[in-house]
């Protein structure tokens, strides 16, 4: 954008149409990598207000809900795999793949809640706290009220960044391309120890 040709975006404008200043900072950062010029998206900032109102509401889902109780990990496998990839991202500019990574670990976290619900505080409060460390440097705002609701007294800005547990970065499944005549057909994701026979069926259904 040029001040002297006139064709910048004010963006006040954004901000007073409802979508607030944390919604233009991701996707400033969001829209490509620092080193890269694009072309302004006027739908961007709505893409990126949506994703932030889906961390929002999850975790405000569940501090409304009851803790279903039963045991499993899958949020944390599906959060810390972000941690891991929006530290090293941050750490090297790479701010359009860390928030990338925090959109795919917010939709598994979707799907996980749908499958089977809050199941077990125990595990996710820790992943929606670290979801909302994660969006910290990109929309402070909403994640230190996010932080507050999740009944912390200090400022989620200052000294608070999720450290990843490798425990949880390996998965349970694999994903095989299925071929025919040397053409990709397909996916088919199976356990780690499947055998081949398994996997061949898979493939065939």
């Amino acid at each position: 954008f040029s001040k002297s040709k006139g064709n910048g975006v004010d963006p006040l404008e954004i901000i007073n149409s409802g979508y607030g200043a944390d919604a233009l900072r991701t996707y400033l950062m969001f829209a490509a990598p620092l080193d890269l010029w694009i072309r302004w998206d006027p739908q961007g900032v709505p893409g990126t207000y949506r994703f932030l109102n889906r961390v929002w509401n999850i975790t405000q889902e569940f501090l409304e809900s009851k803790d279903a109780g039963g045991e499993t990990d899958l949020p944390l496998k599906a959060i810390h795999p972000a941690i891991k990839k929006v530290t090293h991202d941050i750490e090297n500019q790479k701010y359009n793949t860390a928030i990338s990574a925090m959109m795919k670990a917010t939709n598994d976290l979707y799907e996980i809640k749908a499958k089977q619900g809050f199941k077990g505080e125990r595990v996710w409060r820790p992943a929606l706290e670290a979801l909302v460390q994660l969006i910290a440097p990109f929309a402070p705002h909403t994640a230190e009220q996010l932080w507050q609701d999740l009944g912390h007294k200090d400022s989620v800005n200052k000294d608070n960044w999720p450290q990843w547990d490798e425990k949880y970065l390996v998965s349970d499944t694999v994903t095989y391309a299925v071929q025919v005549n040397g053409k990709l057909r397909g996916e088919v994701e199976v356990s780690v120890d499947a055998d081949q026979e398994t996997v061949v069926s898979a493939a065939k259904a």
